[in-house]
């Protein structure tokens, strides 16, 4: 396990780029001439076993010119859009932290990929539009459990029907990978699957890529992901996206912390005031909910979704909706 203060420079940049953040996954996944040996091993592993989505012998990158336009927050999102030999088009990404009604947006990435092959007309061969489809398929990498999925770390879905579970058609397919869920300790990976999630959630943080004594994949991996090898622009969007990452990341948890703690004193004290009035129990219950309620409060103040103050203040989404 290597060093991680040791392997990096001044500027807190790792020698191995991290996949955990969105450009990192698109610099190693996504380059064009560069990545397309990488993403291939990596679906067909996801998709291993399945006749439609799981032989992909070859793919070209269709969006190399400009980065999704959707803007967040922290920064740009970027993420990859492939098409396959058979003409299935991917699109995947990497989603670091929680996001409200991510699942409706996967659904609608991957519903726009299929609405934008229809045409109006006659195409370059003389053919009216009959509503044949390819298949769009979309594989979303999660730092996150996705709320409405369940715990674990692979999850994939299409159009099925209810009672034989049988597809319906193959026009749509998501694969989910929740990255948290993921528990296996480096000896315990025995599939290449495995192997993959393994290096997407510990590479960065350990600073070197498993498995390369065993499998030229994972050393081809190892040399994708040296930051010496960046070209001088690289180097600069993925140092400038870094930071803008860890700026809002710093935002959220200062913005936490200060009103948890001004909630706790305020609620506190208040509780304490009711508790010699009305009794301790009757009091601290009391308090709890003054507390929760400052507190929510404060943080949707400072910009923070419900989603994002449910998880930090481990409460139901239910709970936090209710409090105005």
């Amino acid at each position: 396990m290597g060093n991680t203060n040791k392997d990096k420079d001044s500027k807190g940049i790792g020698r191995v780029i991290d996949p955990i953040f969105d450009v990192g996954f698109k610099l190693i996944f996504g380059r064009e001439k560069v990545s397309e040996r990488l993403l291939m091993n990596i679906l067909n592993n996801i998709f291993s076993g399945d006749p439609i989505f799981g032989n992909i012998t070859s793919l070209t990158f269709t969006n190399t010119e400009r980065p999704n336009e959707y803007v967040e927050g922290r920064g740009i999102r970027y993420d990859i859009k492939c098409e396959t030999a058979t003409g299935h088009q991917y699109i995947v990404e990497m989603q670091k932290g929680e996001q409200k009604h991510f699942l409706e947006r996967c659904g609608y990435y991957v519903s726009r990929g299929t609405a934008e092959q229809g045409f109006k007309g006659r195409n370059d061969k003389n053919e009216l539009w009959d509503f044949s489809l390819m298949p769009v398929v979309g594989v979303f990498f999660c730092n996150f459990h996705v709320e409405g999925l369940p715990f674990k770390p692979f999850t994939t879905g299409r159009l099925r029907d209810d009672e034989t579970g049988e597809p319906i058609g193959n026009f749509q397919c998501y694969a989910f990978v929740q990255i948290p869920c993921f528990y296996k300790e480096e000896e315990e990976c025995n599939t290449l699957l495995d192997q993959w999630i393994y290096n997407i959630k510990n590479m960065g943080r350990n600073q070197s890529v498993a498995f390369t004594a065993n499998n030229d994949i994972f050393r081809y991996l190892e040399s994708v992901s040296n930051y010496a090898a960046l070209t001088p622009e690289e180097r600069d969007v993925y140092e400038s996206e870094l930071k803008k990452a860890r700026d809002y990341n710093a935002v959220l948890v200062t913005a936490k912390e200060k009103a948890m703690a001004e909630g706790r004193a305020e609620g506190l004290a208040e509780g304490r005031a009711e508790g010699r009035a009305e009794g301790r129990a009757e009091g601290r219950a009391e308090a709890e909910k003054e507390s929760l309620i400052k507190n929510v409060r404060r943080m949707r103040e400072k910009g923070l979704d419900d989603e994002l103050i449910a998880d930090f203040l481990n409460q139901s989404l239910t709970t936090i909706g209710s409090i105005k």
